[in-house]
């Protein structure tokens, strides 16, 4: 005989972050001969692979104007890809005014991006030199409203650091990049393969099996991320 159980968010044990207990309608019965099998599953994938709980949250960005200046940036817990790792990464350059503007302001131009090499299986750092004053003029450059920094006297990169947690998600050491300020676009390619999704699959247990073929001894299903 086949019995289907539905197991919803209603059986969700609170706090526990990962039990669901499922309460049967009436005395249930099992032998050594019963069995348990996956029919469909459905879950939002809410796995995140940057949170404060891991540890690579925090990145720090100098901004090499003429008066290097350094800050501190803490990314808000979530999922993210290398495109919105340089989304997010960019709008805190545009929130603090670590960019310049051209033709005439409509385009806005940013000195340091993330982003992914496919053809490599690697993320990708470029750090683009910010010019002198007199560079800036020539290649059409204009200061943001609000910015109080000053070009400096020679061409100098922008640099990030991180540290090991942050560094392994996107196949890097943890150090500086790049590692002193240059005067020419720079670009570091990861050394290590990326681990951008720390999770790849969800393992589900149930307390109705006892195997000894499988580690934890109660796994029946393994559902890969996709």
């Amino acid at each position: 005989m086949v019995k289907l159980i539905a197991i919803t968010n209603t059986s969700y044990v609170e706090k526990s972050e990962n039990t669901f207990i499922y309460k049967f309608p009436s005395s249930a019965k099992f032998t050594n001969k019963s069995k348990v099998g996956l029919v469909s599953f459905s879950v939002f994938n809410s796995t995140f692979n940057i949170s404060a709980s891991r540890g690579n949250n925090t990145v720090t960005f100098v901004w090499n104007s003429a008066t290097p200046v350094t800050t501190t940036f803490i990314i808000p817990d979530g999922y993210y890809s290398a495109s919105d790792l340089n989304s997010w990464l960019q709008s805190q350059m545009f929130a603090n005014n670590y960019y310049v503007t051209s033709n005439s302001g409509t385009n806005v131009v940013y000195f340091y991006e993330i982003v992914q090499n496919s053809v490599r299986y690697s993320i990708q750092l470029n750090s683009y030199y910010i010019p002198t004053s007199a560079n800036a003029t020539t290649l059409g450059y204009s200061q943001p409203a609000g910015a109080t920094w000053a070009y400096p006297a020679t061409n100098k990169t922008p640099q990030l650091t991180f540290g090991t947690a942050f560094g392994s998600l996107i196949g890097m050491t943890a150090q500086t990049y790049p590692a002193t300020v240059q005067s020419t676009n720079q670009s570091q390619i990861s050394t290590i393969t990326p681990i951008i999704s720390p999770v790849n699959s969800y393992i589900l247990t149930c307390n109705l099996i006892n195997s000894k073929y499988s580690i934890p001894s109660n796994v029946f299903f393994s559902l890969p991320l996709t």
